[in-house]
């Protein structure tokens, strides 16, 4: 049998446990009083982090919130939580997915209740995603990222043990093939029309760089205006992409001008935006209303349309293979007329 104190550590000591893993125990006397509690942690790391968090109120330490008195890793609301912060502070993600995220985590907790993930099967997983009535892939991306925080920041469960790795998020469909989402520059200009002030802005910005709504915001948070090394034109500069890269895209100055009135402003709220948009489509009488994801869509079949390569246009988009745009973003393009009999 192994020894019950195997070695030390800063904050006590450590001892195996049934499954052979390190466990990370504190030991300390603060004012009198003898503290000795399990951090529920395997590495040096996750352990450390809780001693900080037991130093700052020793009297209501609790192991971190990931798991119950009798071990169980569940989704608790401490855990969501911090999750989100992560999301939000470091992922640097945008304020809309993290609500995305937010209600998907709240759907996997109302649907698994205090099961134990480290114990979940893939088939119960499949079961509760069976009953959902929509937002499939936000909860398989959702619980996938919650899970890999899980292993990689927090460190209170073990890669073999995910029960999301035999989950894969659905692959995005080209819907555009039967619906089109690229809009005519006509409906593009008359909605336009419609739009004052930072809304114009934010419209002319992704009209004039293909980007990603949530590429917008983080510009609008700490993006930048430079000068081309070459050229001297402009390039806006993105802190971050949906890959977690950073972005440039070369621009005229009149989205130039654009973007640097939405930095003086310093944020963007997808869904005003959006009203925004519903509001001067239906003034200027469409049927459908223009929406922010149409615009990438447009850029690559405007582009298209007036002769540009796709290469060029899968490097403008920051897609890695131009078939990612023929397939999804460029499928209403008319290729270029060739010589024919007549």
């Amino acid at each position: 049998m192994a020894s019950r104190v195997a070695r030390k550590w800063d904050g006590g000591y450590i001892r195996t446990d049934s499954r052979g893993r390190d466990t990370y125990y504190i030991l300390r006397r603060i004012n009198g009083r003898l503290y000795e509690v399990s951090t529920r942690c395997h590495t040096s790391r996750a352990a450390h982090e809780q001693l900080r968090r037991f130093e700052a109120d020793p009297s209501n330490y609790r192991p971190g919130g990931e798991a119950s008195e009798d071990g169980v890793l569940s989704i608790t609301a401490e855990l969501a939580e911090a999750f989100l912060r992560w999301s939000r502070d470091e992922k640097k993600n945008t304020p809309k997915w993290v609500r995305d995220q937010q209600r998907s985590l709240a759907w996997w907790a109302a649907h698994l209740g205090s099961a134990d993930l480290r114990k979940l099967k893939t088939a119960r997983l499949v079961s509760e995603l069976d009953k959902a009535d929509a937002g499939r892939k936000q909860h398989i991306a959702t619980l996938k990222a919650f899970c890999g925080w899980l292993i990689k920041v927090r460190h209170v469960l073990q890669k073999q043990e995910d029960p999301s790795s035999g989950l894969s998020v659905p692959q995005a469909r080209p819907e555009q093939w039967t619906t089109p989402k690229a809009v005519t520059r006509e409906r593009f200009l008359a909605v336009r029309e419609h739009l004052t002030g930072l809304w114009r802005d934010a419209l002319d910005v992704l009209a004039g760089t293909g980007w990603h709504f949530n590429e917008l915001s983080r510009f609008a948070v700490s993006g930048a205006v430079e000068r081309h090394p070459m050229t001297g034109g402009n390039v806006l500069a993105c802190p971050q992409t949906k890959a977690g890269e950073p972005l440039r895209t070369e621009v005229s100055d009149v989205v130039a001008d654009a973007a640097r009135r939405i930095l003086e402003q310093r944020e963007l709220d997808y869904f005003a935006f959006h009203r925004s948009l519903e509001h001067a489509s239906t003034a200027a009488g469409l049927s459908e209303p223009l929406r922010p994801g149409h615009m990438r869509h447009s850029v690559a079949t405007w582009a298209i349309n007036a002769g540009a390569h796709p290469a060029a246009v899968a490097a403008f988009l920051n897609h890695k293979s131009e078939r990612t745009t023929k397939r999804f973003y460029a499928t209403h393009a008319v290729p270029a007329k060739v010589p024919t009999l007549f």
